[in-house]
């Protein structure tokens, strides 16, 4: 097992209270590590929360979320730990916290990013695994604690996502391994499917028809499409539902990469960007964001209508030449 590992686990023991948050905009992964991770130390004798700068999706609810907080500002008066899940930075989070702050505390850092800064006390950053989850599931074996049925949902949860129902590249034997470990330890597949995955709101789906309305593709493989507030107020959906929407413009035929670009509130405008086969990673960097080579995303400040269109120009030439152009880092 890996030494990072066994050194994370032997300080995670000699904790006693501590706060766990994920990356905004939390995902299956994020939420299903944080609630088996929590659940782990709590087994262990430490009181643990989970904080979260943004709302849990309504279809990761079924792995009950409700003591997931939502603060502005997390508390961290009295803990001795805190754990970044999927956070390459701690800003990755939503979360200012300061130096100060930090200091005071054990930091973890734990994620599956290529390009996450090791900012911890302990690391544990291993792009070669498929989730967090398939890492915190680590634990568990080290420990030998056996899974409960709830631990073993809430991790399948992490690697399904994240392998996007098992369809991707970091779909490894071992993380398949894994899932078959979680269902025999009680989790269900087919629950998990349903909930996730088969009941979607007829808000979601007419505002996914909208979305599919407004696909560009541009230099002949670029695939990019958009949904702004509008659209939403018009459907009745909330921002939650247009998680996914990308894949609709990935999977086109003939398409090499996809990018969706959705307006938030306060000027906020998220970009998700897929690749076939392209590293798409150094486009996001120049907007401070990250991700994974083939699958990654930002947020940034910005009018809606006057970037999108230059966003998506930038980011096919992108796939066509290989080049950053310098406005790409404007915001």
């Amino acid at each position: 097992m890996d030494r990072s590992i066994i050194e994370t686990v032997g300080a995670l023991a000699s904790l006693k209270n501590v706060l766990i948050t994920g990356h905004s905009g939390p995902d299956g992964d994020s939420i299903g590590s944080a609630l088996a991770l929590a659940s782990f130390l709590r087994r262990l004798g430490a009181r643990v929360t989970i904080c979260q700068s943004d709302a849990i999706p309504r279809e990761l609810t079924f792995l009950g979320t409700s003591g997931i907080k939502t603060p502005e500002r997390p508390c961290l008066e009295g803990r001795d730990g805190i754990i970044f899940l999927e956070c390459f930075i701690p800003e990755r989070s939503g979360f200012a916290f300061t130096k100060e702050e930090l200091g005071s505390l054990e930091v973890f850092n734990i994620d599956h990013h290529p390009d996450n800064r090791n900012y911890g006390d302990y690391n544990i950053a291993d792009s070669e695994v498929s989730s967090v989850a398939e890492i915190i599931y680590q634990f568990f074996v080290l420990r030998r604690l056996p899974l409960l049925k709830s631990e073993a949902a809430a991790l399948l949860t992490g690697i399904v996502t994240d392998t996007g129902r098992f369809s991707q590249k970091n779909t490894t034997p071992e993380c398949l391994i894994i899932a078959a470990e979680l269902i025999r330890a009680g989790a269900s597949i087919s629950k998990l499917y349903n909930q996730i995955y088969g009941s979607q709101k007829p808000a979601r789906i007419k505002l996914l028809a909208e979305t599919l309305g407004t696909i560009e593709i541009i230099n002949g493989s670029v695939a990019c499409m958009w949904t702004d507030r509008k659209m939403l107020e018009r459907t009745g959906a909330v921002y939650g539902d247009t998680k996914d929407f990308i894949n609709y413009a990935r999977d086109l035929d003939g398409v090499e990469a996809a990018c969706y670009i959705r307006e938030a509130e306060k000027r906020k405008i998220h970009m998700n960007f897929r690749s076939l086969k392209k590293n798409i990673l150094p486009f996001v960097k120049k907007f401070h964001g990250g991700g994974h080579k083939l699958a990654c995303g930002v947020t940034i400040d910005g009018d809606f209508n006057k970037m999108r269109a230059r966003i998506a120009s930038d980011f096919a030439d992108y796939i066509s030449s290989g080049k950053l152009k310098r406005r790409a880092a404007q915001k």
